[in-house]
C-alpha cells in the first residue's frame, strides 16, 4: 500500500504531456503506470474459504508523438507460471513481458499502426467501463479477443467527429502466445457517434467482426458482435454481445458472451459501478458461468480505492469443468494510474 501512495505522489509532479522542440516540431511525450494491488476474500461453493494478496496489473511504459508519428512501448508484469506452467522462474516470481511496442504515423483522416500493437474492439469497450481493476472485459477473459497482438491496424477517422472505421491483421494467437497457425486473423470495427455535439456525443455504436485461424490446426476462430456504450467522463454505460465460433481449439464449438455495466462518479471523490458478464461457453449445452459485480470506492487522482463484491456462478457442466471457480469474492482493490497519451 505505501508504494502505491509513493508512486502516486511521484506522478504528481510530472506534467501529462512533456512538450519539446525538436527542429521546428512539437515532440510530445508521456510516461504510463498502471498499477493494480489488491486483497481478496474467496469463498468457494465447494471449498474452504481462503485469502489473498495480489498485485493484478503492474504496467509501465512511455509513448511520445512527433510530426504525425507516434510509439508506445509498454511493459507489464505477470507471474512465471501464468497460461499454465509448472515451473516458473525463481519459484513463480512476477517477470516482465512486452504488452505493447509498435510504431505508427497519421495522415489527414488515415491511422496506421504495426508492431504489437492493440486490437480493435477491447481497447474501445474498456474506455466505458474505465474500472479495468474491477474485471478485464469478458472478451479477454475467456480469450475470446486478444486487448493485444503482432500485427498491423489501419484506422480512418470519420468527419466531423462520428467516430472510426478501422481494419487489422494480426497473428491471431494474442500477445502472450507463439504464433502457431498458417493463417492470420482480420478484424473490421468500426466505433460510430451517431450525434458527435451536444449532450449525446458519449454514445457509441460499435460493430465488430473478425475471422481467422488458430493454433497449429489452424482452428476456427471467428466472431461477430457489437454493442452500445456510453463513454462520458462521469457516466458510462455498455451493453454488448458477441457470438462466437471457434473456442479452446475446438473449431466446431458455438459460444456466446453477453455483457452489461454502468459506472458513475458523484461529487468528484465517490465512484460506483456494476457489470454482469454471462458466457454461454457451449449454446449447445447447460454450460455456462455467470459473473456479478458490484463496487463502491473513492478517488483522489492518480488514486483510486474500491471495496468490490464479485460472484462466479456457474452451471453444471462448467463447475465440472472449472473446480474452485463457482465462489463469492470480497476484495480491497487499489489502482494507482497514469494514462499517456493515446489512452
Amino acid at each position: 500500500m505505501s508504494l502505491l501512495v509513493v508512486v502516486s505522489l511521484a506522478l504528481a509532479q510530472v506534467d501529462a504531456g512533456v512538450v519539446d522542440e525538436v527542429d521546428g516540431g512539437a515532440f510530445v511525450w508521456s510516461p504510463i503506470i498502471d498499477v493494480f494491488g489488491e486483497f481478496q476474500a474467496r469463498v468457494p461453493r465447494d471449498a474452504a474459504p481462503f485469502t489473498t494478496f495480489a498485485v493484478p496489473r503492474v504496467q509501465a511504459g512511455v509513448e511520445a508523438g512527433w510530426k504525425g508519428a507516434a510509439g508506445r512501448v509498454l511493459l507489464e508484469g505477470v507471474y512465471a507460471t501464468q497460461g499454465g506452467a509448472l515451473i516458473g522462474v525463481a519459484g513463480d516470481s512476477i517477470v516482465i513481458r512486452l504488452r505493447e511496442a509498435w510504431g505508427g504515423y497519421r495522415w489527414r483522416f488515415l491511422e496506421a499502426q504495426l508492431g504489437l500493437v492493440p486490437t480493435l474492439t477491447v481497447p474501445e469497450v474498456e474506455r466505458a467501463f474505465l474500472f479495468r481493476e474491477l474485471s478485464a472485459d469478458g472478451l479477454e477473459t475467456y480469450r475470446i479477443k486478444p486487448p493485444a497482438d503482432l500485427g498491423a491496424t489501419l484506422k480512418g477517422h470519420l468527419p466531423a467527429g462520428y467516430g472510426w472505421v478501422a481494419a487489422s491483421v494480426t497473428n491471431g494467437e494474442g500477445y502472450t502466445s507463439r504464433e502457431l497457425n498458417a493463417g492470420k486473423n482480420v478484424e473490421v470495427t468500426a466505433a460510430v457517434h451517431p450525434v458527435p455535439r451536444g449532450v449525446l456525443e458519449p454514445l457509441t455504436l460499435l460493430g465488430s467482426a473478425m475471422v481467422g485461424t488458430t493454433g497449429p490446426s489452424s482452428t476456427i476462430t471467428n466472431r461477430y458482435g457489437g454493442g452500445v456504450l456510453w463513454a462520458g467522463s462521469k457516466l458510462g454505460l455498455g451493453a454488448t454481445a458477441f457470438t462466437v465460433q471457434g473456442w479452446m481449439d475446438d473449431g466446431s464449438r458455438r459460444a456466446l458472451l453477453v455483457q452489461g455495466f454502468a459506472r458513475g462518479e458523484l461529487f468528484s471523490r465517490l465512484l460506483l459501478a456494476a457489470r454482469v458478464q454471462l458466457f454461454q461457453r457451449d449454446t449447445t449445452q447447460d454450460d455456462q458461468v455467470l459473473e456479478l459485480i458490484g463496487a463502491v470506492g473513492l478517488k483522489a487522482e492518480p488514486v483510486e480505492f474500491f471495496v468490490a463484491v464479485h460472484r462466479t456462478a456457474l452451471s453444471g457442466l462448467a463447475r465440472t469443468a472449472l473446480p474452485g471457480v463457482d465462489s463469492t469474492d470480497v476484495r480491497a482493490v487499489v489502482r494507482v494510474r497514469w494514462p499517456g497519451l493515446y489512452q
